[in-house]
């Protein structure tokens, strides 16, 4: 992985969004050897996935294996543990009220993206401070910024006809193991389990895409600036690019797709 690479990519992403929390990078482990020998500090007490998400956005580092997933909702969407005869029936979500009967709880989890694997552990550090290269960034922002890097992938690689939500299993499957399993980005709500448990506020939600992916999308990012920002962000940008010695890019006030004269304008 070239790291400088990707810390530039950081940057720009935190020049060209008004992102509040840190992008975090999340790793699979297959070994107790690979885990083990992960620069992060490694929880020994039962924690949910979301709680250890939120942990990265605050710039920590944490990995933890199966034994001490604190969410078996998370530990199946993530392939640390196979899912029970009553979760593939579906009447475990029906238990919990989700659905408004069992055919309906079955469908939305034939549905649910799971990881096709048996993992020994995960970790979860902000982006910039990984070594070795991630599987998964997550991003949790509010819904501007989330449009923004959306037309930033749009920009390169065309409309997404996949976006896969349902507001549960948001960060394990919504924002992990959908990316993951289909080499592809995907946005969330979110879920009333990790608003709670993670104390994300109202009007966060999450995106989650493949690592492959994040540097391509945050140049979509960094070049659509000019054609879908009003002069206020613009200044805003301007002034953290300038901060982060990062001069390739001119920006162009009083010129944007939506402001143009009505002839000009889709």
């Amino acid at each position: 992985m070239d790291r400088e690479k990707v810390k530039q990519a950081v940057s720009k992403a935190n020049c060209a969004l008004q992102l509040e929390r840190k992008i975090v990078g999340m790793k699979f482990f297959f070994s107790e050897e690979e885990f083990q020998q992960a620069a992060a500090k490694q929880i020994k007490a039962p924690m949910h996935y979301c709680a250890m998400v939120k942990s990265a956005t605050a710039g920590h580092g944490v990995k933890v294996d199966a034994e001490n997933f604190g969410c078996p909702g998370a530990a199946r969407a993530l392939g640390m543990i196979e899912p029970e005869a009553a979760f593939i029936s579906g009447k475990h979500y029906l238990k919990l009220g989700l659905y408004q009967d069992l055919i309906t709880a079955k469908n939305a989890r034939n549905n649910m993206t799971f990881c096709q694997h048996k993992a020994y552990g995960v970790m979860l550090k902000p982006l910039g401070d990984f070594d070795e290269e991630p599987d998964i960034v997550l991003v949790i922002a509010n819904s501007y910024n989330a449009m923004r890097i959306v037309q930033g992938y749009t920009y390169k690689y065309g409309m997404h006809t996949a976006f896969k939500l349902s507001g549960n299993q948001a960060l394990c499957s919504e924002c992990t193991a959908y990316p993951y399993e289909s080499n592809n980005i995907n946005i969330s709500m979110l879920c009333g389990g990790t608003r709670n448990k993670a104390g994300w506020g109202d009007d966060e939600i999450g995106i989650g895409m493949p690592f492959n992916r994040f540097s391509a999308v945050i140049d979509g990012v960094y070049k659509t600036i000019n054609a879908m920002e009003p002069n206020r962000n613009k200044a805003k940008i301007e002034a953290k690019l300038k901060q982060n010695k990062l001069d390739d890019l001119k920006i162009e006030y009083d010129k944007n797709y939506f402001t143009r004269s009505p002839q000009n304008n889709f």
